[in-house]
């Protein structure tokens, strides 16, 4: 049980047969359109996730983060494994030019049980400084010395890691506090 599943001391964890039917159901169908989609990655069209927003009374962001979540063909694992020893550090430098970024797979650090793979992201075109992004991927298990026959992609994903999504207010009228 992780951590999130834990039950609370003192807190009601409240569940009954009509949300257990339903949650089956869920399950159900996700496991049926996993076995539709296989491997790759569906997502419906803007103007359907605006019909849907409207018609579930959802934000659009959270409709495409289920989507998203239900595209992962392996869960993403949550957690930090110990690495073991440093064996060495693997170059990997590919790059890849598309639009206004420059993409580049620098090296990766490999461990007994995992690599650490760092990868930049480098704007071009726009003003001002400090936009290069790095960041670094654990890949379990660890990558093979040999990259000929290793393809590395970078898919979109879920926005978990960027927090929760904010909601902008526009204060247009004075707001007295007492």
């Amino acid at each position: 049980m992780g951590w999130s599943r834990m039950p609370i001391r003192g807190a009601v964890n409240e569940y009954n047969d009509d949300v257990k039917k339903i949650d089956e159901q869920i399950l159900s169908l996700i496991q049926e359109r996993k076995a539709i989609t296989g491997k790759k990655r569906f997502s419906p069209e803007s103007e359907l996730l605006e019909e849907w927003s409207t018609r579930f009374e959802m934000d659009t962001s959270q409709i495409v983060q289920y989507i998203h979540s239900l595209n992962e063909a392996v869960p993403r694992r949550n957690y930090w494994e110990e690495p073991g020893l440093l064996l060495g550090v693997l170059p990997i430098v590919k790059r890849t030019v598309l639009e206004d970024c420059e993409y580049t797979l620098t090296h990766a650090m490999q461990y007994e049980s995992l690599s650490i793979v760092t990868y930049e992201i480098q704007p071009h075109g726009g003003h001002g400084g400090g936009a290069h992004t790095q960041m670094q991927f654990l890949v379990s298990p660890p990558l093979p010395a040999d990259l000929d026959t290793v393809q590395f992609a970078l898919i979109p994903g879920v926005d978990r890691m960027f927090g929760p999504r904010m909601t902008e207010i526009i204060l247009d009228k004075q707001i007295d506090c007492e």
